[in-house]
């Protein structure tokens, strides 16, 4: 049975954490603190996560960014329709997730972070909804296999 992505990210991120450091740990908490920590604060505490995971181990730090941005990226998900039989809904949520650690490995950062998560996740939505129009435009080229069957008697 597959698991749900909000389980593979918190299973990662459960992993990661205990690969941190307590100063890791600590700046994680506060990239996390919504309550307590100022947005700007935040927001400069994620270029340092994605200056962390640029430079690596990229599988340690990734959990963690995606970790930062699970509800974000779980709510784009439900945005989505897969195009079955092709795309179900982990591949779609695969797809995210790759199109994310994309972004945060290659789209130029400001120095301040404003609006990086945001950006990040949109990145990546755009991403996967071109692929989704494209498979979905490949998709109609084709005629289903049943209809074919019944061209031939």
């Amino acid at each position: 049975m597959a698991t749900s992505l909000t389980a593979d990210l918190r299973e990662a991120y459960r992993r990661a954490a205990c690969a941190l450091s307590a100063e890791q740990l600590e700046l994680v908490a506060r990239a996390r603190d919504t309550l307590n920590v100022p947005l700007a604060e935040r927001n400069q505490l994620l270029v340092q996560i994605v200056a962390a995971y640029r430079a690596g181990p990229r599988q340690l730090w990734g959990a963690v960014l995606l970790d930062l941005a699970a509800p974000a990226l779980l709510e784009v998900t439900q945005r989505f329709e897969a195009p079955r039989p092709v795309v179900d809904e982990q591949d779609l949520g695969q797809q995210l997730v790759l199109q994310f650690l994309h972004a945060a490995a290659t789209m130029q950062v400001r120095r301040d972070g404003r609006g990086l998560k945001r950006k990040l996740v949109s990145r990546a939505a755009k991403a996967v909804a071109r692929h989704l129009f494209r498979e979905s435009h490949h998709q109609s080229w084709h005629c289903p296999l049943e209809a074919s069957e019944e061209d031939a008697d």
